[in-house]
């Protein structure tokens, strides 16, 4: 949920802009002591681990409290096991630090924190052990305890920590404001997806016409070739001048053949065809 710093942001210039100082001195006060930090996991984590190491159960206490009823009481009752599970192991964590401290602070912290949360643990099988933490010289080789103060075991209590509030903050129902950018996305996505479709949509439309066009011009040539046909003289196609010069020509060989009749060849000819006949 990084984007709540900059919704946070938006909101303060906003303030700023009509003027509210008031509210914005209010509100930078508030961004300050803010228990959630901005929803951030890493922060919050980081919070938790302060109190376990400066060994702080009334801060402790307090700041999961505060988680509780803000995140952790709104989840589904078969959620609620494993946020007790992930609590208890922190308390456990708290102690293994403090036990681990050096000087008289060491059985301080530890048996004051039995005190405090005697009331809560008494009657729970798995802490029963846990009040003979202060009467254990060494308790990281005794059988009981010795898993508890490796580290595998301590990071995997906070990769649990940053795990669970990972996924509820995640799944937690947002405010309008915050919704912005994932709602642009969304808009954006939808955008995309209808101009894809307007263009599907009108490439088809293309593809339809240049069909229908194409088997027009097929309907009305096979209509011309199927009506009657006219008429068509096979020398329809020879140009009237060549048809003109054609008959002069004509007629200058017949005036020739006239003026060769009266020749001596001709005369003779002629002659032996009427002798002949």
């Amino acid at each position: 949920m990084a984007h709540i710093q900059f919704v946070d942001e938006l909101v303060r210039e906003y303030l700023l802009y009509r003027g509210f100082t008031s509210t914005v001195k209010a509100f930078d006060n508030d961004l300050k002591i803010d228990k959630d930090k901005g929803f951030r996991v890493d922060k919050i984590v980081e919070q938790i681990l302060h109190y376990v190491n400066i060994s702080d159960l009334s801060g402790l206490k307090e700041y999961w409290s505060h988680l509780d009823s803000l995140v952790f009481s709104k989840l589904e009752v078969h959620v609620q096991p494993a946020v007790r599970k992930i609590e208890y192991s922190l308390y456990k964590l708290y102690l293994v630090t403090a036990a681990q401290s050096t000087g008289s602070l060491k059985n301080e912290k530890v048996s004051e924190f039995l005190s405090k949360m005697l009331p809560e643990l008494q009657g729970q099988n798995e802490w029963k052990e846990w009040f003979m933490l202060p009467y254990i010289q060494k308790p990281e080789e005794n059988p009981s305890f010795s898993l508890y103060f490796t580290r595998a075991w301590q990071d995997s209590v906070l990769v649990s920590l940053h795990n669970l509030l990972a996924t509820v903050f995640q799944c937690m129902p947002q405010p309008t404001l915050t919704r912005y950018e994932s709602d642009a996305a969304l808009v954006k996505r939808l955008q995309d997806e209808i101009t894809a479709l307007r263009g599907k949509t009108n490439q088809q439309s293309t593809d339809k016409t240049s069909t229908i066009g194409h088997q027009s011009r097929l309907t009305q040539y096979s209509e011309r070739l199927s009506g009657p046909m006219p008429l068509v003289d096979d020398f329809c196609a020879i140009p009237t001048e060549q048809l003109d010069g054609g008959l002069r020509e004509a007629r200058g060989l017949r005036g020739l053949l006239r003026q060769m009749g009266g020749s001596p060849v001709m005369g003779r000819k002629t002659a032996r065809s009427q002798s002949q006949n």
